[in-house]
């Protein structure tokens, strides 16, 4: 088995970092009601994680 290329490396990280962040934002809405504290760490680690998702794009040098 060959080792990925660091574009498709990206790319793989790059999808699976978007759906956790698509998680995250899914907790931070249950806890809407209930505990802003944690709706707002919920949501900076979502935005996080979409900060280094852009990076590894940019990384990559284009669109996955």
């Amino acid at each position: 088995m060959s080792t990925p290329t660091k574009k498709q490396l990206a790319s793989r990280h790059i999808r699976r970092l978007r759906t956790m962040r698509a998680q995250l934002l899914e907790m931070s809405q249950q806890w809407e009601e209930l505990d802003q504290f944690c709706v707002n760490e919920l949501e900076d680690l979502a935005n996080s994680v979409e900060t280094v998702s852009k990076g590894l794009h940019d990384d990559e040098g284009g669109a996955p």
